[in-house]
């Protein structure tokens, strides 16, 4: 199962908490510098919202499907 959202958005401004337009989840944009050169903001790599919550039924799912 792959978690990780291939969404990096790039924001106007980086003083507040913004919103990956994929998958809706509220993240601190970083500063992207090239060369010392400032390109601007962007959301950072990040896993997609609710996947602990899909972790944790798969493993309960396992462990009652081994109980039988």
């Amino acid at each position: 199962m792959d978690d990780w959202c291939d969404q990096e958005d790039w924001i106007p401004e980086g003083d507040r908490v913004y919103r990956c337009t994929k998958c809706g989840k509220r993240l601190y944009p970083r500063e992207r510098q090239e060369n010392g050169e400032f390109l601007g903001w962007q959301l950072p790599p990040h896993k997609t919202k609710g996947h602990r919550i899909r972790a944790i039924k798969a493993r309960q799912h396992k462990i009652r499907k081994g109980r039988k």
